[in-house]
């Protein structure tokens, strides 16, 4: 009996929802239909695809290899659909960029003009913290602020980050800081530092920070860098953060110095290569990162 290779849909549909109850909803049909249809691939593929567990109904390894065959049917789908209407070679339809919120903000500025030559694009910022699954479709394109090492997708560099040390007036005075041009390993020692959590741990200004501080004197840690700047801005010590994310006038540079560096990349899945609203928006990422080259190096 031939596949129903509709069916597929289930099973994708449990792997990015994950749940079956939340499964059901994704396709807007009941529970026990999207159970049902489940099973009725379980009997023409023979093989068990789910497996039912206290947490709930979870995929087997087998479901696994049937969701990634599905994904890429879906993405096959929607990119005929798309180069049969010709949708990829218009300037018109909705980009997803993800990006940081370090980032965010500069790119919202940058991305204005964007609106005037191009009405009918539209960019919608995917904001975290962690890298998006863009083989996934979580984003069209991603600004990251590290070289990806996935040989599938294709990565542009776009510019370089310069990072330095930060406080308030008010903690400079407080704590009598005093920074040369040179920062040696001791210079933070017995003075409070704000340190970093989670993935951005192992940033490049990050990992400045841990060789160059004491565990004890880390007052306090935060999984974000708009978190570290805003905690510094509270007076709560000192932050290493891109310089171009600093623009706050409460906070004070107090170096000259440029601790760490950053490579920043846009990176985008092979299917979006040709697609035109994709590259009207890398094109206009890449110019923006152009214009603020000397602002963005912190030098």
């Amino acid at each position: 009996m031939p596949l129903d290779w509709d069916d597929f849909r289930f099973v994708l549909a449990l792997r990015r929802a994950g749940s079956l109850g939340a499964a059901a909803r994704l396709l807007k049909c009941e529970q026990s239909t999207a159970g049902r249809r489940l099973a009725a691939l379980e009997v023409e593929l023979g093989v068990q695809l789910v497996t039912r567990t206290p947490e709930g109904v979870v995929l087997t390894d087998a479901g696994v290899a049937a969701a990634e065959l599905a994904e890429l049917m879906d993405r096959g789908v929607d990119e005929l659909v798309r180069k049969v209407g010709g949708e990829d070679q218009r300037p018109e339809g909705v980009v997803k960029l993800a990006t940081t919120d370090a980032t965010a903000a500069f790119l919202m500025a940058g991305l204005v003009p964007l609106r005037e030559l191009y009405p009918k694009l539209r960019v919608e910022l995917v904001v975290s913290n962690t890298a998006h699954d863009l083989l996934r479709r979580e984003a069209d394109v991603a600004l990251r602020l590290f070289r990806e090492s996935s040989p599938t997708l294709i990565a542009r560099k776009v510019g370089d980050l310069g990072w330095s040390l930060y406080a308030t007036a008010a903690y400079i005075d407080r704590a009598r800081v005093a920074l040369g041009a040179e920062v040696g390993p001791d210079a933070l020692a017995g003075q409070a530092v704000i340190g970093f959590g989670d993935a951005v741990a192992r940033s490049p200004g990050a990992t400045w920070l841990t060789a160059h501080s004491r565990p004890e004197d880390v007052v306090l840690r935060a999984t974000s860098i708009a978190a570290v700047i805003n905690a510094a801005k509270a007076g709560m010590g000192i932050a290493v953060a891109p310089c171009f994310s600093v623009r706050d006038t409460s906070l004070v540079r107090l170096t000259p110095a440029v601790v760490a560096h950053s490579e920043a990349f846009l990176v985008i899945p092979p299917d979006q290569r040709d697609v035109a609203r994709v590259r009207i928006v890398m094109d206009a990422v890449t110019s923006l990162f152009e214009q603020e080259r000397v602002m963005l190096s912190g030098n």
